[in-house]
């Protein structure tokens, strides 16, 4: 099944194809990986994206990857917080139908109105200050712990976007609609997968997409947001399992 199937990563807001290192490390001895940098990150011009974008704009550059990599083979989506956004919504547009969908620390529901003035704030703050900090202050501590091993990396990934790139994704998450019937309609295979310690999606949020509780729910015991980097070895493990047995 290895050889038929390819596995696309869409990362997370404000990192990069970076954040999937350790999965990449693993899972491409054994099938072909796309890790992708959506317009804006992690170097990736954001050109193609309009000013005020949608999460539309963001699942069609994906498409444009997809649909010239996997002729004749099995797609699996893995997407993280708004790469799960990202992945719900290429499901909600069908131009590109996954065998497998993995939503992992991310939510089907829109902004409430409080989140959604939050990152239209953070728009306002880039705009004023020029500079990425006012992303870095407000996702940091809640995307690593500060003693968190892993918060020197995040820095790094976040400092390589650039700030047009950042305000239209915020735009564009901030706009988003409600894809749970998208999710409760998906043919494919699906696995949604918490963090115990997730304070952006906790995981009963994670958990209530899920179709079947039992079955396409996992958790991730001791680990937030970035589930596949904090445990990479259980999440790669989570994997493995929902793809090969």
């Amino acid at each position: 099944m290895g050889e038929k199937l390819v596995i696309y990563f869409f990362h997370a807001f404000p990192l990069n194809s970076n954040m999937w290192k350790e999965q990449i490390r693993y899972f491409s001895p054994k099938v072909r990986c796309v890790a992708i940098n959506f317009p804006g990150f992690g170097g990736a011009s954001d050109d193609s994206i309009p000013q005020n974008p949608s999460l539309s704009d963001y699942a069609k550059f994906a498409e444009d990857i997809i649909l010239n990599t996997s002729e004749g083979v099995k797609i699996c989506i893995v997407g993280l917080s708004m790469g799960g956004y990202i992945a719900m919504e290429v499901i909600k547009r069908k131009v590109v139908r996954p065998d497998f969908l993995v939503l992992a620390n991310t939510k089907s529901s829109p902004d409430t109105q409080g989140a959604r003035q939050r990152r239209f704030k953070l728009i306002e703050e880039i705009d004023k200050l020029k500079s990425v900090e006012p992303v870095i202050s407000f996702y940091l501590p809640n995307l690593v712990p500060p003693e968190s091993f892993l918060k020197e990396k995040v820095l790094e990934m976040a400092k390589t976007a650039s700030l047009s790139g950042l305000k239209k994704a915020l735009f564009a998450m901030a706009e988003r609609q409600d894809y749970q019937k998208y999710i409760d309609d998906f043919p494919g295979r699906l696995l949604c997968i918490g963090g115990e310690k997730d304070v952006l999606s906790p995981p009963d949020v994670v958990k209530s997409m899920a179709r079947d509780k039992e079955k396409e729910f996992r958790l991730i015991k001791g680990v937030g947001h970035l589930s596949n980097m904090e445990n990479p070895e259980e999440f790669n493990n989570i994997l493995e399992e929902f793809l090969f047995s």
